[in-house]
């Protein structure tokens, strides 16, 4: 009798994560919608939810598009509001998942913002916020604050290319 296989997780290089994150996001800010071409101060960059530093790897689950770097605009608020950044899913726990860790964003192609589990493969499944985690209260103020930054990101951009 043989053995049973276990499957390999595929180890994915920054460029290959980054190209499926990219193709996924439309080349846009998930946050706030913008082109990354046209994002405040022209600055974008790929943020990894589960942060480098606590073992998050390039996988496209881990992977998001956001306008700015990660000290200024809507990458930088994501560092330095890790609570909120948290509830919303923009940073992960290191003991968790990215793939299984709600984040509140605009799905391109018209689906529109909600919370979304994103995958490997570059997909968004629309799922429920994360109730089991967080209370209704906090999630709404990070919610409320979601919506200011995003409005404010908006309102930044090159408005040609809205």
């Amino acid at each position: 009798m043989s053995a049973a296989v276990e499957p390999v997780e595929k180890v994915w290089t920054q460029a290959e994560g980054y190209a499926v994150a990219r193709g996924r996001d439309n080349e846009r800010s998930a946050w706030s919608d913008v082109p990354l071409s046209s994002s405040e101060m022209g600055l974008h960059s790929e943020h990894h939810r589960q942060l480098r530093s606590r073992g998050g790897k390039h996988r496209p689950s881990n992977i998001v598009s956001l306008g700015g770097d990660g000290t200024v605009s809507e990458h930088g608020w994501v560092h330095a509001h890790p609570t909120l950044a948290t509830i919303l899913g923009y940073m992960v726990h290191s003991w968790d998942d990215p793939a299984e860790v709600p984040i509140f964003r605009n799905a391109p192609f018209g689906a529109g913002y909600g919370w979304y589990l994103q995958d490997d493969d570059g997909q968004l499944v629309p799922c429920g916020p994360p109730t089991d985690d967080y209370a209704l209260e906090q999630i709404s103020e990070a919610l409320e604050e979601f919506e200011r930054l995003r409005i404010q990101y908006r309102r930044a951009a090159d408005p040609r290319h809205l």
